[in-house]
C-alpha cells in the first residue's frame, strides 16, 4: 500500500498527544540519548544573544535589517489567489514562503510580501519522484525545505507499521531564490520510523528535525550537512510534541509534556544533545498540545496549540502573552502552519486562507 505523506501525516498531527514508543537507532555511530530533563525554572537572566550549539560552521552575515518594522495590530484574512495548492508556509523578517502543489503532485515555493494576496514562483521545483515536505528560515533570511520521496511505502519493523522516506535532502535557498546547497541525509532518515516531521536551524546553522510522529526522535546536523547526534527521550516519561523551532536568542527550543504532571517543558536542543539546565516549565496543568514554535518580536518564544498563541519568556513561571483559542479567527482543532512576524503579528495557514493575527505587545 503506498500513502501519500500528507494524508498519512495530517492524521498523525491530529491524534495530538499520543504517544508511541521511541525507535532505537541502527546506526552504529549515533549517539542516542535519553534525556535526563530537570525540571526547575531559569534564572531570570538565562535569555541571552548566544546562537545554539558549536558546529565549527560559522554563520553567514545577515542580509537582513536589524531595524523592526513598526509594531502592527491590525486583523487580517487575506485569501489566498494563487492557482496553486499551498500547504506550508514560513517567514523570514520580510518575506513569506509558501509550498505548493500543483495537480500531478509536483512541488514548488512562492515568496511573498506580508499582506499580498498571490506569490512569485521561485526557480525552485523538487525533482521527479521526490516533494517538498516542511521548512523553515535562518537568522540570515535563508530558507531550507526538507526534499523527499513523493510517495511513501509502508512497511513492517519489529513487529510496527513505519512509514520512512529512503531519499531526504535539505536545501538551502538564498533570500534572492538561489538553491545554495542541497544536503543529502538520507542514511540517517531513512532509518527512523517515518520522515521529518518538522525542522529548525540554530543561529550558527545547526539544522534539527523531528522524524517520528510524536517528535521523540530529533536528528541534528551541522550547517554542512553533517551528523551531529540524535537526541531521544524516555516516551514513559516524555514525548516531545512536534514544536520544535528557533527562539530569540538563535537558539533551538523543543516542548515536551510530561505525563507525570501534566505540565508541558521547553527544552534548549544544541548540537545534538540536552542541556539539562536549560529547561523551564509553560504552565503547570495546562493540557495543552504544541505544534509550532518561533522567535518572538517581544518575547523569547511563540508557541502554538490547541490553547491558542502563547507568548513567553525563557525562565519566566508564566507566559507574557496570550491569543486565546477563542480569539483565533478559525478552529485550532486542525492543523495550521504557523510564522511569527516581524511586525508582531502571527501568520496561519488556512486552507487556502492567510489569517494575520496581532500578538506582540511592544
Amino acid at each position: 500500500m503506498r500513502t501519500g505523506k500528507y494524508r498519512l501525516w495530517g492524521t498523525l498531527l491530529l491524534a495530538g498527544a499520543l504517544c508511541l514508543t521511541g525507535c532505537g537507532s541502527t546506526e552504529p555511530n549515533a549517539d542516542v540519548m535519553a534525556a535526563d530533563v530537570q525540571q526547575t525554572a531559569l534564572p531570570e537572566d538565562f535569555s541571552d544573544s548566544g546562537s545554539g550549539g558549536n558546529s565549527g560552521i560559522a554563520p553567514q552575515e545577515s542580509g537582513q535589517s536589524s531595524v523592526l518594522p513598526p509594531l502592527s495590530t491590525e486583523a487580517q484574512t487575506i485569501d489566498y489567489k494563487g492557482n496553486v495548492h499551498v500547504d506550508w508556509l514560513t517567514a523570514s523578517s520580510d518575506a513569506i514562503y509558501l509550498l505548493s502543489k500543483n495537480q500531478d503532485g509536483g512541488s514548488g515555493i512562492l515568496k511573498m510580501k506580508p499582506g499580498e494576496v498571490d506569490g512569485e514562483a521561485l526557480q525552485v521545483t523538487a525533482p521527479d519522484g521526490m516533494t517538498f515536505s516542511v521548512m523553515t528560515t535562518d537568522e540570515q533570511g535563508n530558507l531550507y525545505v526538507v526534499a523527499e520521496d513523493k510517495d511513501i511505502e509502508e512497511a513492517m519493523r519489529d513487529d510496527e507499521v513505519v512509514c520512512p522516506t529512503e531519499h531526504c535532502e535539505v536545501w538551502r535557498v538564498s533570500p534572492s531564490g538561489e538553491v545554495t546547497a542541497k544536503l543529502d541525509i538520507s542514511e540517517y532518515v531513512k532509518q527512523e520510523v517515518f520522515s521529518p516531521r518538522m525542522i529548525a536551524v540554530a543561529g550558527n546553522g545547526d539544522i534539527y528535525l523531528s522524524t517520528q510522529n510524536d517528535g521523540t526522535v530529533v536528528l541534528a546536523f551541522d550547517g554542512e550537512g553533517n551528523f551531529l547526534n540524535k537526541i531521544s527521550y524516555d516516551y514513559k516519561v516524555y514525548t516531545l510534541r512536534t514544536a520544535m523551532g528557533r527562539g530569540r536568542d538563535g537558539k533551538v527550543y523543543a516542548v515536551l509534556w510530561d505525563y507525570k504532571d501534566s505540565t508541558s517543558v521547553i527544552v534548549q536542543l544544541d548540537g545534538g544533545r540536552i542541556s539539562g539546565d536549560t529547561t523551564s516549565f509553560i504552565l503547570n496543568g495546562d493540557g495543552g498540545c504544541y505544534e509550532f514554535v518561533c522567535p518572538g518580536r517581544d518575547c523569547d518564544l511563540v508557541i502554538f496549540g490547541g490553547d491558542g498563541v502563547l507568548g513567553y519568556d525563557l525562565g519566566s513561571a508564566d507566559n507574557k502573552w496570550k491569543v486565546p483559542a477563542g480569539g483565533l479567527p478559525f478552529s485550532t482543532e486542525g492543523f495550521y502552519p504557523m510564522a511569527a512576524l516581524a511586525d508582531g503579528r502571527v501568520l496561519f495557514l488556512d486552507s487556502n486562507k492567510l489569517h494575520y493575527v496581532p500578538a506582540a505587545q511592544q
